[in-house]
């Protein structure tokens, strides 16, 4: 995911200055992605330098000074462009979770559960934030109530993984031979 993207999608709502753009990202997709200051200004920077976005300052409520940002129309035809392009492949599993599982059969079962259980909480919390904001903001944006609906069906197809996965895991042994239950499930269901 490009960050300068996310940022020129930002812009084409409205003009805003630093921390509004952070805030409105993250409440957006802080849960897949969160950005730094670190990060922000320095991306600001390059797409001013690329003529996507124009910054004028204001003076601030208190001594410092705002920088505002606006899209220009070179920025909204690089954002319409990248919009409607066709997207190579949208499955990709890659987060620290999926690389700790892979070496599961390092620990004992019962610790593999233990953690499982663990996460599974954690995971059954988030979709229960995610109904919770969508019930709680009637008035939200279509599209990012479409995003989080479908954090939280990702979050039930993990949850019932995770059950499989739990009921596969032998409990004397050793845990890599749970991963051929666990196919064989997944292939009768």
């Amino acid at each position: 995911m490009s960050l300068k993207l996310a940022l020129l999608g930002l812009l084409a709502e409205s003009p805003k200055y630093g921390y509004e753009i952070k805030r409105q990202f993250e409440a957006a997709i802080g849960n897949a992605w969160s950005v730094s200051y670190g990060q922000l200004y320095p991306t600001l920077r390059r797409l001013s330098e690329q003529g996507w976005v124009t910054k004028r300052t204001e003076p601030g409520k208190k001594a410092a000074e705002k920088n505002i940002y606006s899209i220009t129309d070179k920025g909204r035809r690089k954002l319409d462009e990248w919009l409607l392009k066709p997207v190579k492949s949208s499955y990709r599993v890659k987060d620290e979770f999926t690389l700790r599982f892979l070496f599961f059969s390092k620990v004992a079962p019962v610790q593999v559960l233990e953690y499982l259980r663990g996460y599974q909480r954690k995971m059954r919390e988030q979709q229960d934030s995610f109904r919770s904001t969508l019930q709680s903001n009637a008035g939200m944006d279509f599209y990012l109530q479409g995003i989080i609906r479908k954090g939280i069906v990702h979050l039930e197809a993990e949850d019932r993984w995770l059950e499989e996965v739990m009921q596969a895991i032998p409990k004397n042994g050793k845990a890599a031979a749970a991963g051929s239950a666990v196919g064989s499930a997944a292939a009768e269901g």
